[in-house]
């Protein structure tokens, strides 16, 4: 019985988190400043940008979001995020955008 637990704890520390790489694009249809939060983003208050923005990015978390907001309520914004080079989410809309929880197990 002891061999059988410690075979099945052995095997739960074995395992490895899997490592995603993660790009993901951001463009609005004006020139109108775009704030946006994402898991790149060194500050709290976000990144300010205006007409296209694209970063890129390595996880092993299992979920992660993108949001952006504009107060201009006619500028379109849509967010492609691609992990491991698939198209996995793709969002459009104006004045506040997120891409919801994109869970990557």
């Amino acid at each position: 019985m002891a061999f059988v637990s410690a075979m099945m704890l052995g095997g739960c520390s074995d395992k490895k988190k899997d490592v995603n790489d993660v790009r993901f694009t951001i463009e609005a249809n004006t020139d109108q400043p775009v704030r946006i939060y994402s898991p790149t983003d060194q500050s709290e208050r976000g990144t300010v940008i205006r007409s296209h923005y694209e970063s890129s990015f390595k996880t092993d978390t299992e979920v992660f979001s993108i949001k952006a907001r504009c107060d201009d309520e006619t500028t379109l914004i849509t967010i492609r995020v691609w992990v491991n080079g698939k198209l996995k989410q793709e969002v459009s809309g104006n004045k506040y955008l997120t891409t919801g929880d994109i869970w990557l197990k």
